[in-house]
């Protein structure tokens, strides 16, 4: 009787182990784009910058003929033109999707990040009510950013109409808070809840990422729902991600990757601030952060300034570009992490984590001038 209750003892245990192991919410695959998909899956924004960068955005075949998009091998190249002098704007390019989602797991796998003075690059999200001028509603999540190389890591950053805050400190990521108020404009500017993903000794950014030549995967949970976490971003080196996010996986469970580089836990407090949101890839020049901070990130000890550069100094754009392997959004189920799924909370009008966008026009930027 004893060995009985034993091994039922034994039988629990190894139950409750497994619950706690797949704890957490379970995504499954919503979207795959490839190498060659982003010509078809997303818009190319041919406006004037709203952030006043000293670009000239390209249509997708202008693009592709002035060889600023393109694919090679197993890669999507996006980059700036190094045309030696351009006075009216050097050409670059910004991407927006044309689907929409919401709650979900967004996977890049990026082997090269642009770099150097003057760049300004992003990988973002943001709400379409940008195309009625009323940002920040409907939110923006910054998932990889920075300017002049100003930081040595990746800054993952939040932008909401309401007064989000997050606390200086954070003990559910491995990053360094820069800013705690989400709100935008707010008391710091249109800066954000902001963090400097700096808590690892995996380089996240700049010439030491690409360096390596191997890239690897950043990751963003947006989990807005009564038992979700927020919105969290991770960076593995290709070679050490977890094992849900190896080609060809179908689902992932953040819960099981650790601890996030970034993670804003506002689920609670701020759920109603994030929106439908369509994905944005761009490079941008000078412009209201970057320009701003030209010479604190000491890129006028090279270039007399930021303008000079841009119009002039097109050989020192040779690392303006990225290189980008494919995107993977997990954007159906999530439970009650979901915030579509999850009963008393704001819902969208997304359908499964995804809805079409129906005007596929080009989302407007506003001023994100930070760190003045």
């Amino acid at each position: 009787m004893d060995g009985g209750a034993s091994a039922f003892k034994a039988m629990l245990a190894l139950a409750m182990l497994t619950v706690t192991l797949v704890r957490g919410a379970q995504w499954t695959m919503t979207d795959e784009i490839g190498p060659s998909d982003f010509f078809n899956d997303f818009d190319w924004y041919t406006a004037t910058d709203p952030s006043n960068g000293l670009v000239t955005y390209q249509s997708q075949s202008d693009a592709k003929t002035n060889n600023i998009t393109y694919v090679e091998g197993d890669s999507f190249f996006m980059r700036v033109d190094t045309t030696e002098v351009q006075l009216a704007g050097r050409k670059s390019a910004r991407i927006t999707s044309k689907n929409s989602y919401s709650d979900g797991v967004y996977v890049l796998n990026v082997t090269h990040i642009p770099t150097g003075c003057a760049v300004w690059p992003a990988f973002w999200t943001v709400t379409d009510q940008y195309n009625a001028g009323k940002w920040p509603a409907g939110g923006e999540i910054d998932i990889m950013e920075n300017a002049n190389d100003q930081y040595p890591s990746n800054l993952a950053t939040l932008h909401t109409e309401s007064n989000c805050t997050i606390p200086s400190t954070i003990s559910t990521q491995t990053g360094t808070v820069l800013s705690t108020s989400c709100l935008s404009p707010g008391s710091n500017g249109n800066q954000g809840c902001q963090t400097e993903m700096n808590g690892t000794s995996n380089a996240n950014w700049g010439s030491s990422f690409n360096q390596k030549k191997t890239g690897g995967l950043f990751a963003m949970e947006r989990a807005m729902g009564s038992e979700g976490s927020g919105i969290s971003v991770w960076y593995f080196p290709k070679g050490s991600e977890p094992s849900d996010l190896a080609a060809g996986s179908q689902s992932v469970n953040p819960s099981n990757w650790g601890k996030a580089g970034a993670n804003f836990n506002i689920a609670n407090e701020c759920n109603s601030d994030f929106g439908p949101h369509n994905i944005v890839l761009n490079i941008d020049l000078c412009g209201d952060w970057a320009a701003n901070t030209y010479n604190v990130s000491g890129c006028n000890a090279k270039y007399p300034a930021c303008s000079y550069q841009v119009g002039y100094n097109g050989s020192s754009f040779s690392e303006a570009y990225w290189q980008v392997s494919g995107l993977r959004i997990f954007a159906t189920g999530g439970g009650n992490a979901n915030n579509a799924n999850s009963p008393g909370k704001t819902t969208t009008t997304a359908t499964s984590g995804v809805a079409r966008t129906v005007s596929h026009s080009k989302h407007h930027r506003t001023s994100t001038a930070k760190h003045n």
